[in-house]
């Protein structure tokens, strides 16, 4: 009767949703690919023996490299396929998955969820990170094994998964089994989801494969770059002050803020030119500028290979940090702030083989952009890495080996 009446809901606002959406797809230049999120999708290949994976945008995408690419190793005979639910991080599929078939997600679409399956001969389906759609979820358990990796429930998701246990209880069971990013996050599954036997501790599979970022040219070589990415309100303050304290040492040539959230470009625009700093846009990038905010998605990785140093935002204030890999795989001197409860992990690997610094505050940043940072050992770090990539892939591969085999 619950999806029933979400249903109903659905096909009330889809005549709304379609021309509003169509014109912010417009406005972003992805007005080509945007029909397919209602179901008009062309499949332009023979397909079979396929496995699916559904990754919301790009940090999703980039997560299943390495798996994807044992996968294309040792089952010859498999199709991939990846749905997405931004356009950008189609684009990042087709880019670096280089799957047989990527698409946007016709969202909640049933009947568009069941043809694909059937049409591209679908025999097992991935869900990457807590992707909730119940019509998606409800139809592909019905036709083929339904998995979710890097399975993860913050604060503000539990809550409210509790508050309807009653219906997320049913809708996880659908799942053949559940893989976690932690304890903690089994935990909080188990919390919801009565059938214990489908909740696994896998860990996090989000940062462990090292990729080579296009050459954007967008940057002159040779500037002496601090790269402040992924950051949210509360630490570009930090970073300007820290920054401000340095520019007489002739240590950087520009500082590069990647704010988390394009929407806040202009605020933090505003905020250099408080602190009386020359603020360019990446657009229109001038090697003058003391501080360039970048306004673009996709870039984090190439601005991270440019770099000197680097600061991993969402760390100094209580957002839980973010992958701090895609810095440390270039072996750069990364800091974050003491917040790293979302890649916990790699956190303490990281702190243990002495290739982060952990900064607390505006005096802690200004000693680490100032001294001279002696690397911890890269290369057994990697190793490291590469071994609990097999181990966090081992179990996902003998799931597929039933499946094909």
């Amino acid at each position: 009767m619950l999806i029933f009446i979400y249903n109903i809901l659905l096909y009330i606002l889809i005549p709304f949703i379609i021309p509003i959406g169509y014109i912010f797809a417009y406005k972003r230049g992805e007005e080509k690919d945007y029909f397919e999120r209602f179901g008009f999708i062309k499949v332009d290949k023979d397909l079979s023996n396929t496995l699916w994976y559904h990754c919301a945008s790009i940090g999703e995408v980039r997560s299943i490299k390495a798996l994807v690419n044992i996968i294309k190793e040792e089952f010859k005979n498999v199709n991939i396929i990846v749905s997405t639910t931004t356009a950008t991080g189609k684009r990042i599929a087709q880019e670096e998955l280089k799957p047989d078939f990527a698409f946007l997600l016709p969202i909640e679409n049933p009947l568009a969820i069941s043809h694909l399956i059937e049409i591209t001969d679908t025999k097992i389906f991935f869900i990457v990170d807590t992707e909730i759609w119940p019509n998606l979820i409800s139809t592909v358990s019905k036709k083929v094994p339904l998995f979710l990796i890097n399975g993860r429930l913050s604060d503000n998701s539990l809550k409210r998964y509790r508050q309807f246990r009653f219906i997320f209880n049913k809708l996880f069971d659908k799942f053949t089994k559940i893989y976690t990013k932690s304890d903690e996050d089994t935990k909080r599954f188990l919390s919801i989801l009565d059938n214990t036997t489908k909740i696994v501790t896998l860990g996090n599979i989000k940062f462990y494969l090292a990729s080579i970022p296009n050459d954007l040219n967008i940057i002159p070589d040779g500037k002496r770059l601090f790269v402040a990415g992924s950051t949210h309100r509360g630490e570009e303050e930090i970073i300007l002050k820290s920054y401000l304290a340095t520019i007489n040492d002739d240590i950087f040539d520009q500082l590069i803020i990647a704010p988390r959230h394009l929407n806040r470009v202009n605020e933090v625009e505003n905020l250099c030119i408080k602190f009386g700093l020359k603020v360019a846009r990446l657009e229109k990038y001038g090697p003058e500028a003391d501080v360039v905010l970048i306004d673009k998605f996709g870039i984090l990785e190439y601005l991270y290979w440019k770099a000197v140093k680097v600061f991993v935002g969402g760390s100094l204030v209580e957002v839980g940090g973010h992958n701090i890999f895609e810095a440390l795989q270039f072996k750069k001197s990364v800091a974050v702030g003491p917040n790293m409860n979302n890649f916990r992990d790699i956190f303490h690997w990281s702190l243990q083989y002495g290739i982060i610094t952990v900064v607390n505050n505006e005096n802690d940043l200004i000693k680490f952009m100032k001294s001279d940072i002696k690397q911890g050992d890269f290369d057994q770090f990697f190793s490291f890495l590469d071994q609990k990539n097999r181990e966090l892939i081992n179990p996902i591969l003998k799931e597929i080996k039933n499946v094909f085999n």
